[in-house]
């Protein structure tokens, strides 16, 4: 119930650290957007009966957001990312997807939205997972492939065309 991508932990906290870092040399209460980019590797191991070898790869923007002292209060991202998953000497890799990750300046609530996963299948289907996920309520997960409120379609096949000859 992992996956989405390395970006997902480092990046919410990276971006948190620096926004409130660079909070007091921005005007107050206006926000700040920049482009992101990010790419990683790590595996997911809960999701099929074996583990995964997930590496993403994506670019996006971030804007921050401030009070009226310059207190950072919320950052929201737009993302697109393109993901390889391999096991077993096979791979499958994403097409482009876009999802939006809004975040509390202390990580209290923290939500993804949209595509968690889209990946076209070799006998022509689509794995598609879709929807909403708590990530404060899940503990921060740096992956996870099933969304708390939407839809996950073809994950046997999904694990099926990963689990080799």
């Amino acid at each position: 119930m992992k996956r989405l991508s390395v970006f997902v932990t480092s990046a919410l906290l990276t971006c948190v650290g620096v926004m409130a870092v660079l909070a007091p040399s921005a005007a107050a209460a206006a926000p700040v957007k920049s482009e992101i980019t990010f790419s990683g590797a790590g595996v997911l191991e809960d999701v099929c009966a074996f583990p995964l070898t997930v590496e993403p790869t994506g670019s996006g923007t971030q804007i921050a957001f401030f009070d009226n002292s310059g207190a950072l209060t919320r950052v929201h991202l737009h993302v697109t990312e393109q993901t390889t998953y391999s096991a077993h000497g096979t791979s499958l890799t994403t097409v482009p997807f876009t999802y939006n990750i809004l975040l509390s300046a202390d990580l209290s609530e923290a939500f993804i939205t949209g595509v968690i996963a889209r990946v076209p299948l070799p006998d022509g289907g689509l794995f598609i997972s879709t929807g909403r996920v708590d990530l404060a309520a899940r503990g921060l997960p740096t992956f996870l492939l099933t969304p708390d409120a939407g839809a996950t379609v073809n994950l046997d096949k999904f694990c099926a065309a990963l689990a080799g000859p």
